[in-house]
This record gives C-alpha cells, structure tokens and sequence, in this order.
C-alpha cells in the first residue's frame, strides 16, 4: 500500500496507559517523518490539552482539536474554529444540569463549571486543563464555545446519547471516553475537519491511513481507505474499519502496526 498521510486519535490510541507518548512511539514518527509521511493528531482534546503532545511529535504540521471544532497550525495558532453560540450552548448546560449531571464548557485554555466536584478534578488531572468554578453557569456564559462535555457512568452516557440526539436535532454528539458526553455544533467532527485539512495539505483518502478507539473518531475512519481501529477500541469500531491492531494502546499498538506495515 502506499500511504503519505496518517492521522491518529490520542487518547487509547497514540498515547499510552500513563497517557504520554512512548520513546518507541516517537521513535515511529520521527521515521515516519524522515520519509515524508504526514503525521497528524486528531483528538477531542482542546488544544490547549494537546499542545505538548503536538511539540513532542514535531512533525511541523497542523493538528485537529475538539474533535474537529478547532483546526490548528502546528505553532498553535488557529486556522478555522466553528463554536455554539452562548445561547445554544445555554441550553446545553440547563439540559444536562436538569438531570443532575457534571456539565461544563470551554474557552480558550480554560475549561468552566459550577462549582468544585471530584468530575472537575479528574477532568484537569486526565487533560492538564485549567478549569474554573464560576457558579451559575448558564449565565456566565456570554462567549462563543466550541464543545459542551457532560461527565457521569457509562451506562448514563450510552442510555442518554441517543435520547439527547433526539432532543438536540441541530447538535453533533460523540462519545470518546465511556464516560464523556461531548456536544459540537452541527455537522462538526474529526472527519469534516479531516476532509477541511486535506483540501489545506492535498492528500487524499486513498493515501491515508487513520488510527481511532472510539465513536468520535467513526467520521475521519471513514475518510480514508485505510482504516485502523487499536485492539481496544469500541466494537461499533471494529466493525467500521478495515484493519485493527494486534496489540493495544498500552502496548504501542500502532507503532508496532506502522513498522510492521509501512517501515518493514
């Protein structure tokens, strides 16, 4: 196969069980660089959070954030961005603190709360995110935002996600984690963001091969020919990509199935 072109998930895909970035997985992309194939992050993940993950990989090319919501250059600056504005996302928050759970939203570095829970502090721990507490969230609200996250058990995500797409029919939702509800504005996901990139750079799909776990990564799955789902990953994406990994992420899954397939 010739492939120019990789794009990857972060989180249970790239990253590791300690989510850093292993010496033999940037090993892998440093030869993968050397050859000239692209390297691109691809993560639900505000930019702020993947911004030292991005100056590890030093590939020197742009990256996709919010699962899609934000596109970056590779010094951090913004090419496109498409947010809720405040009054849609409003009606998220009050939706999701009607059924008593965590809800919060984002701007620039910081993400934003009601008030201090042990949801918060994960949040920051898992993501290196500043949050801030601010009370009545709904009403401090007065800026545009591009993802609204809700925090709670799996089985509470998965029983609300096909109910709040019903009652949300102008929002974009995914789930990345099992316990995270993430809102975008509509027709925003990796894989239009991907489709955006590859206008910007030229690569097409027949040349690109995409690494997922998860539902958020199902659109930029489907952009390209090759598709790879981690040994981990979510059956719904097994069953949606052509090729998966032996090992998993805790093992450097993909690097191992890069230099198997495309370095060997």
């Amino acid at each position: 196969m010739y492939i120019d072109t990789i794009v990857t998930d972060l989180d249970d895909t790239l990253l590791n069980g300690d989510r850093q970035l292993s010496p033999y997985t940037l090993e892998i992309v440093a030869k993968l660089t050397q050859k000239g194939i692209r390297f691109i992050a691809a993560s639900g993940r505000a930019a702020s959070s993947m911004r030292p993950y991005v100056n590890q990989l030093n590939t020197g090319l742009p990256y996709i954030a919010c699962n899609g919501a934000q596109l970056m250059n590779p010094d951090h600056t913004e090419i496109t961005s498409t947010m809720f504005a405040p009054e849609q996302a409003r009606e998220l928050v009050r939706y999701f603190q009607a059924r008593n759970l965590y809800v919060q939203y984002y701007n620039e570095d910081y993400f934003y709360y009601a008030q201090e829970t042990e949801a918060n502090r994960y949040y920051a721990l898992q993501t290196g995110m500043v949050g801030k507490a601010v009370g009545d969230l709904a009403a401090y609200l007065n800026f545009p935002t591009p993802k609204v996250l809700s925090v709670s058990t799996p089985e509470e995500v998965e029983a609300l996600y096909p109910v709040i797409q019903k009652d949300f029919p102008t929002v974009s939702f995914t789930i990345s984690k099992p316990y995270f509800l993430e809102a975008q504005p509509m027709g925003v996901n990796k894989g239009s963001a991907l489709q955006k990139l590859s206008g910007i750079l030229g690569f097409a799909p027949e040349n690109t091969m995409v690494f997922g776990d998860s539902l958020n990564d199902l659109e930029m799955l489907g952009f390209a020919a090759h598709s790879v789902a981690m040994a981990n990953a979510r059956d719904e994406v097994k069953r949606a990509t052509r090729y998966s990994t032996a090992l998993p992420n805790t093992q450097d899954g993909l690097a191992h199935f890069v230099e198997e397939q495309l370095l060997s």
